[in-house]
């Protein structure tokens, strides 16, 4: 599916950022059968300053649903909660439960613009809500974001994903920003304080990223996944880890420096969601699983259980799984927002890792 975000009657600069999303892969959600095929616009080569109706998916805006209009959350103060951003509705849905109970709704977060990758720090949410060419973050239980990090670049940046390091640093990678391909951002967490803005070497759109605790950065685009290392806000020793995927989706660490990615697939297929392990980056485990179009997931480690945004089939899904031999098995799914477009997934755990 290849998703990026739709836009339609938007302002020019947003219109390309959906676009991107759309045509890329990396974030933005495709509508319905539209989507089909889109991934090939992207795979085609970067998408141009100016573009023709005839070269990029016709999208659709959305905003919030009628039926979403208050946010609420009346989740539990203690224990595992699953995220799950709505790219169409411009809503975060919050679950209970999971692992050895059933996936239950217990808030949402609403008024949010095309939102898509997550990752929860200590607690906190955090959001890239591409529409607003911002990352929102949020406390446990909170409705309202209690800092936004904005990175003026380029005339403004389109997130897609965002990750939070630990020497307390949140990074953004983006798509489509004013004279601007794929960029990665930086800013200090605590200030919200824009720290730089690195763009992506090979000049393609940056998808989605994800950072270990020693500073080891992963981030896929169209055309692979790279690796480099990531100090106070400053990423240096770019490189192509040679891993090999169809269409790049969400990533995720794993023990050591393993890397997780879930493959988009081939836009009729969805993919694998592979660990690869260094210094070859040969897969070390595969994950085949069900689904129609996984963007994005995330894990809860203690438990071994992935959870999957499976925008096709506009549900979370949950699995159990061995990073070590790849097995994974089907435990349940949850039906997301009627007319919705689940891209982004964080689950709220015990442990920090990412």
């Amino acid at each position: 599916m290849r998703i990026p975000t739709p836009i339609q009657a938007l302002s020019a600069a947003a219109a390309l950022a959906l676009l991107a999303g759309c045509s890329s892969g990396s974030a933005i959600a495709p509508i319905g059968s539209a989507l089909q095929g889109h991934h090939s616009v992207m795979n085609s080569g970067r998408i141009p300053a100016a573009v023709s109706p005839s070269t990029l998916l016709k999208v659709q805006q959305f905003g919030t649903h009628p039926n979403n209009k208050v946010g609420f959350n009346a989740c539990p103060a203690a224990g595992t909660l699953i995220y799950m951003s709505d790219f169409n509705l411009g809503v975060v849905n919050i679950y209970k439960g999971g692992n050895t109970s059933p996936l239950v709704l217990c808030g949402q977060l609403t008024g949010l613009a095309n939102p898509q990758g997550m990752i929860v720090k200590a607690g906190n949410l955090y959001v890239a809500n591409t529409g607003g060419l911002d990352v929102l973050a949020f406390h446990r239980g909170a409705t309202t974001p209690f800092i936004t990090y904005t990175d003026p670049s380029c005339s403004g940046q389109f997130t897609v994903d965002v990750t939070v390091s630990s020497d307390n640093i949140v990074y953004a990678s983006n798509i489509f920003g004013g004279s601007c391909e794929g960029s990665i951002s930086a800013w200090n967490k605590n200030s919200g304080a824009l720290i730089g803005n690195m763009q992506n070497p090979d000049g393609n759109e940056t998808f989605f990223l994800t950072i270990q605790n020693n500073g080891t950065m992963y981030y896929d685009d169209p055309t692979g996944l790279f690796k480099q290392t990531c100090t106070a806000g400053s990423c240096n020793s770019n490189s192509n880890t040679g891993a090999t995927f169809t269409f790049p989706g969400g990533v995720r660490s794993e023990d050591g420096e393993d890397l997780a990615l879930d493959d988009q697939g081939n836009g009729s297929t969805t993919g694998p969601v592979t660990t690869f392990e260094p210094p070859a980056f040969g897969s070390g485990g595969v994950c085949n699983h069900a689904g129609t179009d996984d963007v994005s997931f995330d894990v809860n480690h203690s438990q071994h259980h992935m959870f999957l945004a499976d925008a096709g089939l506009d549900q979370l899904t949950e699995l159990k799984y061995t990073n070590t031999t790849g097995a994974c098995a089907p435990k349940g799914s949850i039906a997301g927002n009627t007319s919705g477009l689940p891209i982004g997934v964080a689950v709220d755990r015990a442990e920090n890792l990412q």
